[in-house]
């Protein structure tokens, strides 16, 4: 029987009171309140129906978190492209002043209050920035495209992969520093429909697909510097969402016909969890949401459904199989 300063280095905390989710995931330790050994105990992932959007969209762009999110402009059928911008506080939508450029099928990532939109159909290059009230026209792309992964924050974010021009797909990436973009490394795989996580010293893209239109499951991590190929996603499919780090991130929906699998990523594998209710493709991800509590929301055809993805955790009894020690 193996100790557990053995296994994990160092010895049992003794507190008042239990560790949260985030702290105590993976250790032990002996509540002096209860007299009992603890740890965290994983519960089943689950999605639950969130409030719709009051615009219904497909190929839209996300942003924030799952109790503060962005929904910006996008695609109505029948109508065509909208410039509507929505929040969300955890249960409804509300509208917020519209972008500068309407556009659809674009980069976005940020948060709520500080959010990034990029490129987008009629292939512009054109940059905005949310202030949490409204937009203002920043510097363009070096190269207008659309169709690319959104990754990152408002002052440190990558546009990668994309159609540059129709229907030509491309493994560029560029990086976002909050004033201007710069070319960096790109793909190992030419992609559009990609998506993204993470931040620009440690990011992920996955999914996506490749010229004519074959959907791909790769996926790749960067570095600070390069992409290396890592193990690929369980179902290909491109025009997904995603959300989390590079080494937690979750792929949601996408597909032609639509998916509705769900996978989580840990940084070596990826594996199916949950699938979301409607299956359905170009919806986007709350960008800044975690493998813990996320957001999916829109989709075509112009769906206005929101769901909540949450992993509950638990304090439960510690392990039976490790000896204690007190030194």
């Amino acid at each position: 029987m193996a100790d557990y300063k053995a296994i994990h280095g160092k010895n049992i905390q003794s507190l008042a009171s239990d560790l949260d989710s985030a702290e105590g995931e993976g250790q032990i330790w002996f509540n002096t309140t209860s007299g009992d050994f603890k740890t965290i105990v994983k519960v089943a992932g689950a999605w639950a129906t969130g409030g719709n959007l009051n615009t219904g969209r497909n190929a839209l762009g996300g942003s924030g978190t799952q109790t503060a999110a962005l929904a910006s402009t996008g695609y109505i059928y029948p109508g065509g492209v909208t410039g509507d911008v929505e929040e969300y506080n955890g249960s409804a939508w509300s509208e917020q002043n519209n972008v500068t450029n309407d556009r659809y099928r674009f980069g976005a990532c940020g948060t709520q209050t500080a959010g990034l939109i990029f490129g987008g159909i009629d292939l512009t290059a054109d940059t905005e920035e949310y202030n949490g009230t409204s937009w203002a026209e920043q510097s363009n792309l070096n190269t207008a495209k659309s169709h690319q992964a959104g990754i990152g924050i408002q002052t440190a974010a990558f546009c990668a992969g994309g159609q540059n021009p129709p229907p030509a797909v491309t493994e560029e990436v560029e990086s976002y520093d909050g004033t201007s973009w710069t070319e960096i490394a790109d793909l190992n795989t030419a992609r559009e429909e990609p998506e993204g996580a993470g931040i620009t010293t440690a990011a992920l893209v996955f999914g996506g697909d490749t010229a004519p239109s074959t959907e791909v499951a790769h996926s790749e991590s960067f570095d600070g510097t390069s992409w290396t190929e890592g193990n690929n996603l369980n179902t290909a499919r491109d025009d997904l969402g995603g959300a989390g780090v590079q080494t937690a991130a979750l792929a949601i929906g996408g597909g032609i016909p639509a998916v509705a699998n769900v996978e989580i990523y840990d940084g070596t594998s990826w594996t199916e969890v949950a699938d979301i209710s409607t299956a359905r493709y170009a919806a986007d991800a709350a960008k800044a949401g975690t493998t813990k509590a996320s957001l999916f929301m829109g989709g075509a055809a112009a769906l206005v459904a929101t769901e909540e993805w949450t992993v509950i955790t638990t304090t439960g009894p510690g392990a039976q199989n490790v000896k204690i020690i007190s030194d």
